[in-house]
């Protein structure tokens, strides 16, 4: 994107150029990519994007851009260069002390909702192990009734994150925020009638082979699953039915390497029933499902 004094750089000459430029370099989704880079410069909405194609970027824009460029050349995920991302059709902002959410996790959020209207009792207790982000909690509480929500992470930074998404999605109100590690901040509540959590759950071996703009840039602590990707599951698995009423339900995002050796350590636990393994929308086995006896 060298720069001229006669040079009109459009909106549409942008795109373009960024999209070839990303995809010289073996950047995934160039268009999505420049599409949100320079809605992100411009602000408003990807659409208006095309409703003014013609539109020429100041010289102080152009200067920005190529600073979002280098850093998506980088490998830099474009959603922490932009500062959010959508999930379940919601937006939440994102940094680097959390996991991106990924659409693959509206699952476990599917299935929370639907079972949580198979208590008669209300309020509905729900608890998100390892929030990050506060995806899977606030989504949740912005489309369910008669719910109460727990939200725990061993982060500082990762609450800090999920209670400004729990403000700007208007569900502060519904949410408390707890800083422990996995069951630790619950041992001394009630029990809960569902408790789901994605868990670092990479395997160390698949940890070397994650993409770049993942194993460089999102945090060690939220991937890593130990050696065999079992060092959060099992624990979880272990400690979790003092946290569930009977007939409480248990969730956990999983890898699917991993699923055969998740499934058998539930069907150990004698305070489980019905462990089964469910696919995400894009047919992978990526989460267990168990119910506390």
């Amino acid at each position: 994107m060298a720069s001229t004094n006669t040079e009109q750089w459009t909106t549409r000459k942008l795109l373009d150029w960024m999209t070839d430029h990303f995809q010289k370099y073996a950047i995934e989704s160039p268009r999505l990519i420049s599409e949100m880079l320079l809605t992100h410069l411009f602000g408003g909405q990807r659409i208006d994007l095309y409703a003014n194609v013609n539109r020429i970027a100041t010289d102080d824009e152009r200067e920005t851009l190529r600073s979002y460029i280098k850093r998506t050349l980088e490998h830099e995920p474009v959603q922490y260069i932009v500062g959010k991302t959508w999930f379940y059709g919601m937006e939440f902002s994102v940094n680097s002390s959390t996991l991106i959410p990924r659409t693959c996790t509206e699952t476990i959020v599917e299935q929370a909702m639907h079972f949580a209207t198979q208590f008669e009792n209300i309020p509905v207790r729900i608890a998100d192990i390892g929030t990050g982000s506060g995806c899977i909690a606030i989504t949740i509480a912005a489309n369910s009734t008669g719910v109460e929500l727990v939200a725990t992470d061993v982060s500082t930074e990762a609450l800090t994150l999920a209670k400004l998404n729990a403000k700007s999605n208007g569900v502060e109100g519904v949410i408390s925020f707890l800083e422990g590690s996995l069951t630790e901040p619950l041992s001394t509540l009630q029990p809960f009638e569902i408790v789901c959590s994605n868990p670092p759950y990479i395997p160390e071996n698949e940890m070397k082979q994650l993409d770049k703009n993942v194993g460089e840039w999102e945090p060690i602590l939220a991937l890593s699953g130990g050696q065999d990707g079992l060092k959060y599951i099992r624990p979880l698995l272990e400690n979790t039915p003092e946290c569930l009423v009977k007939d409480g339900v248990l969730l956990i995002e999983i890898a699917t390497s991993i699923k055969n050796e998740v499934l058998a350590l539930a069907e150990a636990n004698p305070h489980f029933k019905d462990p089964k393994i469910l696919r995400d929308r894009y047919g992978d086995d990526r989460f267990l499902r168990a119910t506390k006896c």
